[in-house]
């Protein structure tokens, strides 16, 4: 009965949009308040979009996703009104409630609609509150690149 609780949870989860994740395995124990998505892991939810190796759903009391953490190969495209962008890193994890993006290890982020590249070690997209970090290594900075007017 948990399973099928925990499988209409993660189908009306952020906002009642449905999230589809598809791969080639999938493990889930009664008790254990996660769910492990591994192999081919894609990940739909509206217009955004998570490819991984793994995929792991951390679950709260009432069997809602408080967390997704993608690793392995990762892409992303985080799209709504706001916000068209594209990346790759490491390790995703995405906070829901939050609804706060961290991006770690060489994070490749692509701003589409601000036609803006960030490069560092960790990225953080807080979409509630509309700000971005960005931290890097001593061994390596961030790196911002966009587009300026000319002086022609």
């Amino acid at each position: 009965m948990k399973f099928i609780i925990f499988i209409i949870s993660i189908l009306t989860l952020a906002n009642a949009s449905n999230l589809e994740i598809t791969s080639n395995n999938f493990f889930y124990k009664d008790g254990e308040a996660k769910a492990k998505f591994s192999g081919n892991v894609v990940a739909k939810e509206g217009q955004s979009l998570i490819k991984a190796s793994t995929l792991t759903v951390f679950l709260d009391k009432n069997s809602e996703a408080k967390k997704y953490e993608a690793t392995g190969n990762v892409q992303f495209e985080i799209k709504n009104s706001k916000k068209d962008i594209k990346g790759k890193c490491a390790v995703l994890i995405y906070l829901p409630i939050q609804d706060r993006y961290i991006l770690q290890g060489n994070v490749e982020l692509d701003d589409l609609l601000n036609k803006r590249k960030v490069y560092g070690d960790e990225i953080i997209l807080d979409n509630k509150k509309g700000e971005s970090y960005a931290k890097s290594s001593s061994k390596k900075p961030v790196k911002f690149i966009f587009k300026v007017k000319s002086k022609k």
